[in-house]
């Protein structure tokens, strides 16, 4: 059985005696309870340490004896270490300040303790309900005949089948006896919600800060969609980060949107995007006052972080909402040590990969709206989002959103904890075990971005292993062929590893172990390569949307890129290395010798990985351009935008 601490924060020392004495007894009397309650008491100035203690999930404040500003200093303490975590207010029969959200009051008076105690139990119960998940369990356990879709009826086709029942073995009973039906009406709709679908959308909002919440379950690349395709219009302006996931343009592209790019810097010796700095996010907001939208993606796949607060503030005070693309950061609002989120720094769309790094599955996301967005149409963004959504959503992807909240509110600070601990431990290792580096936020980061307040989440750890003489997806190949490791992803030097809530101690023994014997077979000294560079962003000359849909022409891609009839022309595609999936070149830009060059490093030395955007044709790569007459039609219409 679980336990779950509830602390008293108080000066009086006899109330607080009083108040866990008759509180223990009472807990100790329900045996009916899945969850057992410790009541435990501390004075305001060892709030700090209590925080700490991850079995604390609830936290009651004493008004009486605290006084008004050792409450409120109390209470942003707790906000802002443990937001995930309840605060109630005991109060001596005032009404609490507006502005302070407590999620319960009891009489500091009461003397039924029976009372207070199913109060406390009834905050932390709303806290681990899981309604959606709940209402599949009890469908799937009710055992109903089914006369609906999908065809394997509960997985009968399969498990009946001499053919396939070893897939039906391999994968599950429950993973086929959970994917229903929207005629399911007892599991409600996710393109209407109104029962335990918006229960757990109303609670995941309540976790991560936001004022709604809305799943997805085809990914965040979808997520991103569906936010632009609410706000944009065909040519608005939006002002963006090159670095932005390939679904932010093909958003773009959807919406007829005029995108205002952002050239982010980047480190060339790692291969690595990193932030765009302050001051040209703010020459672009002052340059483009009509914008309607800024785009950043914080964290980066390296685990690059934005000071986003005074960014955020500086476009909001010119009237320009905020969409920041957390996918790799549905993590960082549960401890002190990766806040704060972009809902806390005024953000007013969100979108998370709640599967990168929570215990969703894959393509499971959410999008966050902020508290302060101006004007939301619930009933449009809905309609937006069904736009996107399958008929046919996948009830075991909405179960798996709904644990995966419950578990990070109830011990997300603790299975944090345990995360950041493991990565620093892999950190330490390689430095003092390995001729390899690990590489912190100054050595990701380029000199343009140093003053900008850059942090790095560092539950994404990479390693340069070419400071030791060894190819990166060399060594990505061994780990993986030799050692059964696979990494994140690699560049041509180095390695990163994403250490999640499922890390585990032996596999981080394992890991050590390997990169321990990989080291004696580096030469020790730095590798010479070519290495990638990533080419500098090049003139946007078409309307994205408009290149897109040309009617253009397939030119072949060769070895000598830089030199061919290529150059200067306009692409009609995205050209995406992928991993990470940030493109080189997005639709309407102009090919330049040095773009062209870095795809034909990409596409001819770069095996590993896939190149979207560029076409094979007879074994021979072609690059889709727009011809003359529509370029010049295209060029038109940007211009009269």
């Amino acid at each position: 059985m679980p336990e779950c601490r509830v602390v008293l924060v108080t000066e009086d020392a006899n109330f607080a005696s009083r108040w866990v004495s008759e509180l223990t007894q009472v807990a100790e009397a329900d045996t009916s309870s899945p969850i057992r309650l410790r009541f435990s008491h501390c004075k305001a100035a060892q709030l700090g340490e209590q925080l700490m203690h991850g079995e604390t999930q609830i936290v009651a404040l004493d008004e009486a004896s605290l006084g008004s500003q050792s409450l409120d200093t109390s209470f942003d303490q707790v906000r802002n270490t443990r937001a995930e975590i309840d605060c109630i207010l005991l109060t001596d029969g005032k009404m609490p300040d507006e502005d302070a959200e407590f999620e319960g009051v009891i009489s500091r008076a009461e003397s039924n303790y029976g009372v207070v105690y199913r109060t406390l139990r009834r905050e932390l119960f709303e806290r681990t309900a899981t309604p959606f998940a709940d209402a599949l369990k009890e469908y799937v356990y009710a055992a109903k005949d089914s006369w609906h879709t999908p065809g394997h009826s509960s997985g009968d086709s399969l498990s009946s089948s001499p053919w396939v029942v070893d897939f039906y073995r391999f994968m599950g009973e429950h993973l086929f006896n959970t994917d229903l039906s929207v005629s399911v009406k007892m599991l409600d709709s996710l393109m209407e919600p109104m029962t335990v679908i918006r229960q757990a959308q109303n609670l995941a909002a309540r976790t991560f800060g936001a004022r709604h919440t809305y799943y997805v379950t085809n990914g965040t690349s979808t997520s991103n969609k569906v936010v632009l395709q609410y706000l944009m219009r065909h040519g608005d302006k939006v002002i963006v980060d090159r670095n932005c996931h390939k679904s932010v343009h093909h958003a773009m592209i959807m919406s007829g949107s005029v995108p205002v790019y952002l050239e982010s810097s980047v480190n060339q010796t790692y291969g690595v995007y990193g932030p765009v700095s302050k001051a040209k996010i703010f020459a672009a907001i002052d340059a483009n006052p009509q914008a309607r939208l800024l785009i950043l993606t914080s964290c980066t796949y390296d685990g690059l972080r934005y000071d986003l607060k005074p960014i955020i503030d500086y476009a909001h005070a010119h009237d320009i909402q905020v969409l920041i693309d957390e996918a790799w950061y549905a993590h960082g609002r549960f401890h002190p040590q990766l806040r704060p989120t972009a809902l806390e720094a005024g953000a007013d769309f969100v979108t998370h990969s709640t599967h990168k790094m929570l215990s969703a599955f894959s393509q499971a996301s959410m999008i966050h709206v902020g508290h302060g967005v101006k004007n939301f149409d619930a009933p449009r963004f809905r309609e937006d989002i069904n736009m996107h959504t399958s008929t046919s959503p996948q009830y075991g992807m909405i179960a798996s959103l709904d644990v995966a909240r419950k578990q990070m509110s109830i011990e997300g600070f603790s299975v944090l904890n345990r995360t950041l601990n493991f990565a620093q431990e892999i950190r330490d290792y390689v430095e003092a075990n390995t001729p390899f580096k690990s590489l912190g936020v100054d050595d990701l980061c380029d000199e343009e971005v140093k003053g900008d307040g850059i942090r790095l989440d560092t539950t994404k750890v990479t390693i340069d292993v070419g400071c030791a003489g060894l190819s990166a997806p060399k060594v990505q190949a061994v780990l993986f062929n030799d050692y059964g490791i696979q990494v994140e992803k690699n560049t041509h030097n180095t390695i990163t590893l994403l250490v999640t809530i499922g890390t585990t101690e032996s596999k981080v023994l394992r890991l050590k172990q390997a990169l321990h014997k990989i080291a004696q077979t580096a030469p020790g000294t730095p590798m010479e390569y070519a290495h990638q560079s990533i080419p500098a962003l090049s003139k946007i000359r078409v309307l994205p949307r408009t290149a897109y849909f040309a009617d253009g022409e397939k030119v072949p891609l060769t070895r000598n890129a830089e030199k061919s009839d290529l150059v200067g022309r306009v692409v009609c595609d995205e050209i995406v290395p992928y991993p990470p999936g940030i493109p080189l070149v997005v639709p309407g830009q102009e090919l330049t010798a040095e773009i062209l060059g870095a795809i034909a490093n990409y596409v001819y030395e770069r095996t590993d990985l896939e190149m979207h955007g560029v076409q094979v044709i007879n074994g021979e790569p072609h690059i889709r351009v727009m011809k003359p007459a529509a370029e010049a039609k295209g060029k038109e219409e940007l211009a009269s935008l």
